[in-house]
């Protein structure tokens, strides 16, 4: 049976019109048949990373975050390095609320496209985010205000002495000798473990400091009430 060179030609024609219905249908804000555009080109040819990008767009116009992600990972299948396939990754992760993976692939992208505005923003908005859910220790503190009375009952009975408060203990002292030996030794290994992990992350060793600094202050703003009744060893 002879096929005519229309009918060879048909299903890659055929794609790049689907595309660019869908494209023309999210530029008019009509997302859901923009997604069914993008589904049939995809169905010809399912690898395209950007009309995968396209559709994870409108998708999460829609606020399905979920589908967003998927076709975003999708189109970074086999090329980890494809700049809209990553900041559409970043992107669905940001509305999801996960900001910390949000902002490493905003990091990502910005290494690979320093000169593009999108990464930038991103990094400062997600870094915004993290911040405002974590809180700035500066403005957070726990005061010891109110009745604790049943906290130190319960710390008491804990330690096994009830109606009196937990006897301190004092630590041995140390060698000084040896105290400074094992600080010494201590701060080596930090050091050689620290540029290991340097070498192991590569790009993202900077998003894991700054992820581990946001951790710190955030441990910082938490301070316990005055429990001068209760010995160390036996604290919560």
């Amino acid at each position: 049976m002879a096929y005519s060179v229309e009918e060879e030609e048909g299903p890659k024609c055929s794609f790049s019109i689907y595309l660019a219905e869908g494209d023309a249908l999210a530029k008019q804000g009509d997302y859901n048949k923009a997604i069914q555009a993008y589904s049939i080109a995809l169905e010809i040819q399912p690898e395209d990373k950007n009309c995968l990008v396209a559709r994870s767009r409108c998708h999460l116009k829609l606020g399905d975050a979920d589908s967003a992600l998927k076709d975003a990972e999708s189109s970074l299948k086999d090329a980890h390095d494809f700049v809209k396939g990553l900041f559409q990754k970043a992107e669905a992760l940001y509305a999801m609320g996960d900001f910390e993976f949000a902002l490493v692939h905003y990091h990502r992208g910005n290494k690979l496209r320093p000169e593009l505005n999108e990464f930038r923003l991103g990094i400062q908005k997600a870094r915004e985010a993290i911040d405002n859910s974590i809180g700035n220790p500066n403005t957070v503190k726990l005061t010891s205000k109110g009745d604790l009375s049943y906290f130190y009952k319960y710390l008491d009975e804990k330690a096994g002495k009830k109606g009196k408060p937990a006897a301190r203990k004092k630590a041995a002292a140390r060698p000084a000798f040896a105290s400074s030996v094992s600080s010494e030794k201590q701060n080596t290994k930090c050091l050689a473990g620290d540029k290991t992990v340097k070498q192991l992350l590569g790009e993202l060793y900077e998003d894991r400091e700054y992820l581990e600094k946001l951790l710190n202050d955030s441990r910082k703003c938490i301070t316990l009430p005055n429990l001068n009744r209760v010995s160390p060893q036996n604290s919560l």
